[in-house]
């Protein structure tokens, strides 16, 4: 597995519209569309800084992952998204290695695979791995 660098840092807070108050409109970051996610239960933005993207995350949906985050920990630093340069190969290299993994099969979604590697393999950290098609 080859690491390219930090892909984004995902955020996770209970209203979009009031964090952007703070990250577009008080820093100046760039703001895209906001996203609805139905499927994963979340509406999420994607922020540009000069050498950084920071994905704000708003949860939908009571019974998915990210609510339950915010519920346990309140808003914060949610994952850390690592660019990679093969995400499959990552996968397979970390299942060898017995490394707890979310998804063992990479998901697809807006023009690149990722798969999520445990908390718990991590030291508490949420890492999404990315690879762009």
């Amino acid at each position: 597995m080859k690491v390219l660098g930090v892909d984004h840092i995902g955020i996770a807070v209970n209203s979009l519209d009031e964090a952007l108050k703070f990250y577009a409109d008080i820093l100046g970051l760039r703001a895209d569309a906001i996203e609805e996610k139905a499927q994963y239960g979340l509406r999420l933005v994607r922020l540009h800084a000069p050498n950084a993207v920071i994905e704000l995350i708003e949860a939908q949906d009571w019974e998915r992952t990210t609510q339950r985050y915010l519920e346990r920990k309140g808003p914060g630093v949610y994952h850390l998204g690592v660019k990679v340069d093969d995400v499959d190969a990552a996968v397979t290299e970390l299942l060898e290695r017995r490394v707890r993994l979310i998804d063992e099969i990479p998901r697809e979604g807006d023009g690149m695979r990722v798969s999520f590697v445990h908390p718990d393999a991590t030291g508490g950290v949420l890492v999404e791995l990315v690879t762009k098609k």
